[in-house]
């Protein structure tokens, strides 16, 4: 499962989560285990029960990939990590 907050979290609630999004593998199944969301408040907030201030994704387990090893990519680069993608 991956954990994130919602769109709207910082604009209403001023919190932002401190873990950017969170993983959760299937091993997290016990009957004490609470997903939770660790945030950083940059200001006084009150959130209420039923707040919506998160959203998960359940996903499916990735398939096995295969990688082929190459030397070169034979592709143009697109100006590096940050890019826009125009040169």
């Amino acid at each position: 499962m991956i954990i994130a907050p919602r769109s709207s979290t910082y604009k209403n609630f001023g919190i932002i989560q401190t873990n950017s999004i969170g993983v959760i593998d299937e091993s997290y199944c016990g009957n004490d285990d609470i997903i939770k969301m660790p945030v950083k408040a940059d200001r006084d907030t009150v959130i209420k029960v039923n707040d919506r201030i998160c959203q998960f994704r359940i996903l499916k387990h990735q398939p096995t990939l295969i990688f082929d090893e190459v030397d070169d990519l034979n592709t143009r680069g697109r100006g590096g990590f940050g890019s826009t993608g125009r040169s």
